[in-house]
């Protein structure tokens, strides 16, 4: 099994309460320390990812998750082995060509440890500021106009990244982007090491990226997934894998989900399994006794009413990984065994708890279903 922390970072602590806490210089300096510290810890556990989502524009302090890839490259600097990714990066507002760039860049710096994510964004204040040169907004996946061209741009969007990724030069003249646009090229270089690249008149036909990703075709893809079966049958025929925080109550959808993945797979000569579908996440609630537990529970229920549960956002809360360790424990095995899913995803706050209760979460998830079950591969391994 594989278990990748989704860090969920806070500039302000449970209770506290200051003005403009995520534009202090300060502030910012703790935190990046607090995620070196956790993640080294985390990987001498035997974690084996961690990742983030794209926010931006986080004065508030609340998932001051500011350009993953940095944060990836950071982390990736100060562990071993650990894979680092997005969960994922906004593919609408932005350039698709310098994504692919950057990403493809990742995974040499870091030899081959990036896995990347892609979303499509659900935050009207950064995405609608970011995306305005190209009428984005952020998408609540109602079936409106907005929404309808937020996916048609996130389609086209993929399309260029999976292209400059596989390709070495390519052409894409898309409803959005025209990859290249039209222009001439005079330059000696092209003529003799390029030549296919322009036309004519020195017409500029094809472009490329530099570098290509270090692993090919290139990094594992992930993508957040709720309920929108649009996305399942367009990640089965693209082979990207969804993590889901869906709860327990909304759990019989998941075999629903699996089958239109395989189908969209099968359909494409793709083989796939449950496992390349879907992996599952939960928001981690787990302390080193009863009572702890119940207190980051109730702080982690109050912060997700507050500030996710709420406009403009209004998600619910998912799965927990709460409980006991042996309960935990249980709950990972009976996932694993009902949905044939070996790979879990935890939410985890670093910054809104205090720092030993957030290292003592990591180490209780680990003591509970990380070491046991790399006693189980050990015995096997043997024979």
């Amino acid at each position: 099994m594989k278990f990748t922390i989704l860090v969920v970072p806070y500039m302000r602590s449970r209770h506290e309460r200051v003005q403009l806490a995520g534009s202090d210089p300060a502030r910012f300096q703790v935190l990046m320390n607090r995620i070196k510290d956790q993640m080294q810890f985390a990987e001498a556990l035997g974690y084996g990812g961690f990742c983030m989502t794209e926010q931006h524009l986080q004065i508030e302090g609340i998932e001051t998750t500011t350009n993953p890839l940095f944060w990836n490259y950071f982390v990736a600097q100060h562990t071993k082995t650990m894979r680092v990714g997005q969960l994922g990066m906004n593919l609408t507002a932005v350039n698709p060509v310098q994504l692919a760039e950057n990403i493809a860049m990742l995974d040499h710096f870091t030899g081959g440890r990036v896995f990347a994510g892609f979303s499509r964004g659900n935050t009207p204040r950064w995405v609608g500021t970011f995306g305005q040169h190209v009428g984005i907004t952020s998408t609540e996946s109602d079936k409106s106009a907005a929404d309808e061209r937020n996916r048609a741009m996130f389609y086209e969007n993929w399309r260029i990244v999976k292209e400059l990724w596989t390709k070495p030069t390519t052409s894409i003249q898309g409803s959005f982007w025209k990859i290249p646009p039209e222009m001439k090229w005079t330059f000696a270089p092209t003529k003799d090491f390029a030549p296919h690249t322009t036309g004519p008149g020195d017409t500029l036909l094809e472009i490329g990226i530099v570098p290509r990703p270090l692993q090919q075709p290139y990094p594992p893809v992930y993508a957040p997934f709720s309920y929108s079966m649009e996305t399942v049958k367009f990640w089965g025929r693209e082979g990207g894998k969804m993590v889901s925080f869906v709860s327990n109550d909304k759990e019989h959808f998941m075999p629903i989900v699996i089958e239109n993945y395989l189908q969209e797979a099968t359909a494409v000569g793709r083989r796939a399994s449950a496992n390349d579908a879907v992996a599952i996440g939960g928001h981690l609630v787990l302390g080193r006794n009863a009572a702890e537990s119940a207190d980051i529970k109730d702080g982690f229920l109050e912060l997700f009413n507050y500030a996710y549960n709420a406009p403009p956002y209004n998600v619910p809360v998912g799965r927990l990984w709460e409980g006991s360790r042996q309960q935990v424990a249980d709950e990972i095995g009976r996932l694993r065994e009902a949905y044939g899913i070996e790979e879990f995803f935890l939410w985890h706050h670093v910054g809104y708890f205090p720092d030993d209760v957030e290292m003592a979460m990591l180490s209780e998830f680990a003591e509970a279903v990380i070491k046991p079950h790399q006693v189980a591969v050990g015995r096997r391994a043997k024979g």
